[in-house]
């Protein structure tokens, strides 16, 4: 399970999730639907529940740590 913040075509800030087999799959898929796409702000639902529930949504939030 993934979820996004995405655009949609009134440039309004949607949250997406979505059942796909991998990111890149996901990420073509809203494209597909008309979605503007960050995919720094891709992530597998329980980090993105993280990052949105735990921290101020910067930029260095989104990026992975390795």
């Amino acid at each position: 399970m993934y979820k996004a913040i995405v655009k949609n075509e009134k440039k309004e800030m949607v949250i997406i999730e979505s059942q796909e087999r991998n990111k890149n799959e996901f990420i073509k898929n809203l494209r597909k639907n008309g979605y503007k796409v960050d995919s720094l702000k891709v992530k597998k639902s329980e980090v993105f529940d993280y990052i949105m529930n735990n921290t101020n949504c910067n930029k260095w939030d989104w990026q992975e740590n390795n």
